[in-house]
């Protein structure tokens, strides 16, 4: 059977008087204790979606395998260091700027496993991740002035995720439809209430979105938003209307070519006009070398990139509702 979230009320009245807290207010969380239930790609996607010009938006790469930072976005980092250092010594973290327009990054990578490690004496040591995360996180998102900030978690590192969890405003949890990923939904569920009703945090559960779906499974996948809707039940909470379907070629293609959803639309249509421009030439056998392109497996992405940003749309119409309510 499966746990079912439920939120306890919490006073508005707390992130105004607090200076910290207010500098977090727009810090969302993606996880889930399974993996490759589309955390990164979420993340991600809906970050390079969300910025522009005049709406700067913060990744936070707290992901040990560090993938929004490599694969994703392409970015050489620290390989985690800077997050590790903050974590450990409330040092300042490294924000690496406009890796897309608008787009601040904070790297993740391999240095974030020492986490587990560094916990296990934290007792004697007097090591507060929490705090830290919390002090160094609040100074960036000042700094910045970001209207969204947006965390991608691993699966695995339990302590991590329990001071990601005392430090975001805003929870998604992103799963597929097999057993797994939905179990993964439930482990996160306790660490969700105890961070709630335990350590009083002031997160707040967004919602469930189903990831990797297969649009035409009408009657499959209303049956897993309905499970989903059950386990929601007194969170106050339902899950994402928007679906992120499954597309196995644009996802090879995003992460091959690091590149964004809106990227990706942009530069298939460009490699079909390439092909048909070499095709409409007479006598040309092969391409010449400065025509070579790199290949991308996608012919069609525009109906995955229509669903991130229908799910963008989803997540700032419910950020701004809860600051409706909560200013109410």
């Amino acid at each position: 059977m499966m746990m079912r979230l439920m939120d306890r009320k919490e006073s508005p009245m707390a992130a105004k008087t607090d200076p910290q807290l207010s500098a977090l207010r727009r810090v969302v969380l993606v996880a889930n204790q399974k993996g490759g239930v589309g955390k990164t790609s979420i993340t991600t996607a809906l970050a390079s979606l969300i910025a522009d010009d005049t709406h700067r938006v913060l990744v936070v790469d707290a992901d040990p395998q560090g993938n929004a930072t490599g694969s994703d976005l392409g970015v050489v980092g620290d390989r985690g260091r800077s997050l590790m250092m903050a974590l450990q010594y409330a040092e300042p973290l490294q924000v690496q700027q406009d890796v897309r327009p608008g787009l601040d990054l904070v790297c993740g990578g391999p240095f974030l496993a020492q986490v587990g490690a560094l916990t296990a004496t934290a007792a004697q040591t007097g090591l507060d991740l929490v705090a830290n995360l919390r002090k160094t996180l609040a100074d960036v998102c000042a700094e910045g002035g970001y209207t969204l900030v947006l965390i991608d978690s691993g699966p695995g590192d339990a302590p991590l995720l329990d001071a990601l969890l005392r430090t975001a405003r805003y929870l998604i949890v992103p799963t597929k439809d097999d057993d797994a990923s939905l179990e993964g939904v439930e482990l996160l569920a306790r660490r969700y209430l105890m961070a709630k009703e335990r350590d009083g945090a002031m997160l707040q559960l967004l919602g469930v979105v189903l990831f990797d779906a297969n649009p035409r499974a009408t009657a499959r996948n209303g049956q897993v938003l309905e499970d989903l809707d059950s386990m929601l039940e007194g969170s106050g909470a339902t899950c994402f209307k928007t679906m992120i379907r499954s597309d196995r070629a644009a996802a090879l293609d995003l992460r091959a070519a690091h590149l964004t959803p809106v990227e990706l639309v942009e530069a298939t249509a460009s490699a079909s006009k390439a092909r048909l421009a070499r095709l409409s030439r007479a006598g040309r056998h092969r391409a010449e070398p400065d025509e070579v392109e790199q290949r991308l497996w996608s012919r069609d992405p525009v109906p995955l990139a229509s669903d991130y940003q229908a799910l963008a749309r989803e997540l700032l119409g419910r950020v701004a509702a809860n600051e409706r309510a909560a200013s109410a």
